[in-house]
């Protein structure tokens, strides 16, 4: 169902990076290969194109992407005591505003195009099968880096919600985003010893995703969590390209990157 390709030892623990689903990532740039937009087929909210070299591609203005599988890393084999594994994409691979207005994340727009549009894009009905239904913990305590339940704002959050939810497809949280268990460094950490620095794909960056040019962090992005901020009801959580975890933007930002995360069976 998945395949291993890899893993990547962080802090003496090694972590299994893996391919499942598939997603248009990569810009086709040989000229030899051909696309054909009469052999089409429709999937999800896109339309994939057969190319001569038999594999699928995605047009955005002129430009072709081919489909690829989604790499993954597997930050835990027992997610909550469940016995379920936990990934999460390796890559930017989209761009999404996390909602119109709102930092609550049960009715957000961008929880709605997780569960909705890209799980119906990305995985078979094989897969889909695979992923289990997660408990997504969004309370105050979800808002605040793992080591220290009080660190913002005393650990009050009158943005978050006891409310959970039942997800296949998730963000993570300020919390699981600064889990040492899962091979991240503290909120305040940043640089590759951070482990939260995304790459954007050619295919995210034509969409518009925000794509930096700091020294050291090029090609890296911004993504979303699904934490709200203390600070007002229309900023949400993000790690930003160095991979520092304590930043706020306006849930309207449509250039902040998605890096999901699903559970599997």
């Amino acid at each position: 169902m998945y395949k291993k390709i890899g893993s990547q030892v962080i802090k003496g623990k090694s972590f299994d990076i893996v391919i499942f689903g598939s997603f248009p990532q990569s810009e086709k740039t040989n000229d030899t290969i051909i696309i054909n937009e009469l052999e089409s087929k429709t999937v999800g909210s896109y339309t994939y194109y057969k190319g001569s070299d038999g594999e699928w591609y995605a047009k955005l203005g002129s430009k072709y992407f081919k489909v690829e599988p989604i790499e993954w890393r597997v930050l835990t084999t027992d997610y909550k005591g469940t016995k379920k594994k936990l990934l999460l994409a390796e890559n930017i691979i989209i761009n999404k505003a996390y909602d119109a207005s709102s930092n609550n994340y049960e009715n957000s727009s961008i929880r709605a195009y997780l569960t909705g549009d890209f799980y119906n894009t990305a995985f078979t009905t094989e897969e889909q099968n695979a992923i289990a239904t997660t408990t997504v913990i969004n309370d105050a305590r979800s808002t605040n880096p793992d080591s220290n339940a009080t660190q913002f704002n005393g650990g009050a959050n009158q943005y978050a919600s006891d409310n959970a939810t039942s997800d296949k497809i998730f963000l993570l949280s300020e919390q699981e985003v600064t889990k040492d268990d899962y091979g991240f460094a503290a909120y305040d950490a940043y640089g590759t010893d951070s482990t939260r620095i995304r790459k954007v794909t050619a295919f995210a960056r034509e969409s518009g995703t925000w794509v930096s040019t700091n020294s050291g962090y090029e090609d890296g992005g911004c993504w979303w969590l699904r934490s709200p901020s203390y600070s007002g009801s229309n900023y949400a959580r993000d790690v930003i390209d160095s991979g520092y975890a304590y930043s706020g933007s306006s849930v309207g930002n449509a250039n902040i990157g998605v890096v999901p995360a699903l559970c599997l069976n």
